[in-house]
């Protein structure tokens, strides 16, 4: 009787774990997804003054108050370990907000004050003296006093971009406020629970800071529902980049566009009548998918809302709306964001032109390689170990034609960038001097930038060929080898799709 009790009493609760695991896990959405991104099975935190919580005995009290968000509470968590410690925080907020401003204030005076056709007719130096007339003053000859009149429609999109992000750099530094009360917080919660200091913070791994978190659990009750382990943590960082790795792997952000669309990726799936499906995940896509799914599907108690899946609706009108909204903000991003990469390139390539042809791997191609809870840190260890082998692995695929040609223009912009130099070291005023309308420091910049770029394309004589080696490095770190791929490494076939993976930046 007492093993017959005792049989009932188990199943009993193994009834009672199974339907609340059918209640919020198997529904709609979730049936086909893999164990690893599934929700655990976390309870709604007891109110104070409610029932004793589970694992405490009645009349026991908590050493600290229970966390109501335990998912952003380990967010900040990582984000203060990631960004090490709060004046590196401070001081990134700041030169963040600082590189904002710049470039609203840089591209508002070149776009709108700076007036091109008078820089360009500007005659200053040499040739102010061979005209007789005085030294050009560019204030008055390049500058618009009125740059607004007349206002044409090129000129509205630029007040309007310029208003836009002005208005989001107000908010960037009302926001930095309030995150910082947060932040805080944080850096006491590693000083006085975790007794780790911002500095030990910069060298500490992860693995050990989770360590710390799971024996204060022993004797705080971070989580009264259960004890948390470390993989709990990781699956609450991870919730939701986990959803978006499924999508990835089940194919949903898969569409019928062309091979040359900007951004699609490898083909994953065929439609009835042949018709190609590329997976495709731009960072503006990414950012509406964070936007309409990620950050509203899920409830207070950690689960998926069930009108989030009843209702597709609703999800259709906000995915609409968000696209639109995206629609008419694209001139001003547009604007942002090529000003944005002339600032943050243009040094690198006038003192490397070399890199003009550099590659990286996609942001698709990111969500591809990265495993289920796999942190963002150690993810970006392991993504960039990888990109030296990945452009290895492109060289073996050289090209004569290419190459034959590269060293000719190589050759001959050589030589006219050795004369240039020699001339500077015989007299250097001699630079001065023009030829075509043209001076020679000029030729001298055009010369050297030339030979930089076709010396990249020009294949090394000491190179080995070796594709299926190669691959098989690149594999060791991004984890990603189609079957399609496998004893395929030599053939176009397979350099193509990588490429599209590995796209030149």
């Amino acid at each position: 009787m007492m093993f017959s009790g005792q049989t009932n009493s188990n199943t009993l609760r193994k009834f009672n774990w199974r339907w609340h695991e059918d209640s919020t896990l198997t529904a709609g959405l979730l049936k086909d997804v893999a164990p690893e991104i599934e929700l655990s099975g976390y309870g709604r935190i007891p109110s104070p003054g409610s029932e004793s919580p589970s694992g405490l005995l009645n009349g026991e009290s908590l050493n600290v108050e229970p966390i109501a968000d335990l998912d952003l509470f380990f967010e900040r968590l990582y984000s203060y370990y990631c960004e090490k410690g709060l004046w590196c925080i401070i001081i990134k907020w700041i030169v963040e907000l600082l590189s904002l401003g710049f470039t609203i204030c840089f591209s508002g005076f070149f776009l709108l004050y700076v007036d091109w056709n008078g820089l360009r007719n500007a005659k200053c130096g040499m040739d102010a003296v061979e005209s007789g007339t005085k030294p050009c003053d560019l204030a008055k000859e390049a500058l618009h006093e009125h740059p607004l009149t007349p206002l044409t429609l090129s000129k509205a999109i630029i007040v309007g971009y310029l208003g836009l992000f002005s208005i989001y750099l107000v908010f960037c530094f009302f926001r930095f406020f309030s995150q910082l009360k947060e932040t805080l917080r944080i850096r006491q919660f590693y000083h006085n629970s975790l007794h780790v200091t911002d500095k030990e913070i910069q060298t500490m791994p992860w693995a050990t800071v989770l360590e710390k978190i799971v024996q204060l659990q022993a004797s705080q009750q971070l989580c009264v529902v259960k004890d948390l382990s470390a993989h709990d943590m990781v699956m609450r960082l991870m919730r939701k980049e986990n959803y978006l790795i499924g999508m990835l792997n089940k194919g949903v952000l898969a569409f019928p566009i062309s091979q040359w669309v900007p951004g699609a990726g490898p083909t994953v799936k065929f439609g009835p009548d042949g018709t190609q499906y590329r997976l495709v995940l731009t960072k503006t896509l990414e950012w509406t998918l964070n936007w309409c799914i990620l950050q509203s599907m899920f409830d207070r108690n950690f689960c998926v809302r069930m009108d989030f899946l009843s209702n597709p609706k609703t999800l259709k009108k906000r995915l609409m709306v968000v696209g639109l909204a995206m629609l008419l903000l694209s001139p001003f991003l547009v604007i942002f964001m090529l000003v944005y990469l002339f600032l943050r390139h243009a040094e690198q390539f006038y003192n490397h032109p070399g890199t003009a042809s550099s590659r990286r791997w996609s942001n698709l191609s990111r969500w591809m390689f990265r495993e289920f809870n796999e942190v963002d840190h150690l993810f970006k260890h392991r993504i960039n170990s990888s990109i030296v082998h990945a452009s290895e692995y492109l060289k073996q695929f050289p090209s004569p034609i290419i190459s034959i040609v590269a060293k000719f223009i190589s050759f001959v912009s050589g030589g006219f960038a050795a004369v240039l130099l020699i001339i500077a070291l015989v007299e250097e005023s001699l630079l001065e001097g023009h030829i075509f309308g043209r001076n020679l420091f000029w030729y001298a910049a055009v010369f050297g930038t030339i030979t930089a770029i076709s010396r990249a394309a020009v294949t090394d004589d000491l190179l080995v060929l070796d594709p299926e080696g190669t691959m098989a490095v690149v594999v060791q770190h991004t984890h990603y080898m189609p079957k399609r791929w496998r004893c395929k490494e030599h053939t176009e076939t397979v350099r193509i799709e990588f490429e599209t993976l590995f796209q030149v930046v």
